[in-house]
């Protein structure tokens, strides 16, 4: 194996562009969720803990965190699904590339004294997802500030059932699909509209945390 030549000679241990979009994606619910919770506060809105949002990534069972908070929704979860090249002008420096998110959003209607307790789940399911909308499409968000990188986003919504969802507890789910145009391999620099926002991610939970 002497004559064997490496393709690095240094350590490879840096994000690709479409990790770093998954964590800008988080990010920034993570900062304007707090921010309308805040507002809510600020109006003594009296359904403000429907604003008290946090935000998750790659957890794709929730539902456990029942057992170690009495109510742990309205929470959001961010995952990578899937990445493909996007057409055939695309190089080996320089990769044009789709990628699919999923943001899912969970909430339940089990903190309600009454009423339908399903429909209840359902509407402040629905209701996070368009705040998570409004967010994503805001202008300040444009290209998810990754300006040069992400080329652009598209948005769908579907309801669903969470997997492995407990009889008692009534949870819904609404998907948030994002499809993202982006460049792989092209270095993200600063400049207009790019604004790279720094995130750790919690080894116990999953939970995303700005700073």
């Amino acid at each position: 194996m002497s004559d064997f030549l490496p393709a690095y000679d240094t350590l490879q241990n840096s994000a690709d562009n479409i990790e770093v979009i998954r964590g800008q994606i988080a990010a920034l619910l993570v900062l304007d969720l707090e921010n309308q919770h805040r507002l809510a506060v600020e109006a003594e809105d009296p359904n403000k803990k429907d604003y008290d949002v946090k935000v998750y990534t790659e957890k794709d069972n929730p539902i456990q965190f029942v057992e170690q908070s009495a109510n742990p929704f309205p929470l959001v979860n961010v995952s990578l699904d899937s990445t493909r090249q996007a057409n055939s002008t695309s190089t080996v420096n320089k990769q044009s590339m789709k990628a699919t998110f999923y943001v899912d959003v969970y909430a339940t209607g089990n903190t309600d004294s009454d009423g339908d307790k399903g429909m209840k789940a359902s509407l402040k399911a629905w209701k996070t997802a368009r705040l998570v909308r409004r967010i994503l499409r805001a202008e300040t968000n444009t290209y998810l500030r990754l300006r040069g990188v992400v080329g652009g986003v598209s948005l769908s919504f579907q309801s669903g059932e969470p997997a492995d969802i407990q009889s008692a507890i009534r949870v819904k789910m609404v998907r948030v699909t994002a499809e993202v145009d982006y460049t792989e391999n092209v270095e993200i620099t600063s400049g207009p509209g790019v604004e790279v926002i720094s995130m750790t991610v919690k080894d116990e939970t999953g939970e995303v945390i700005i700073g």
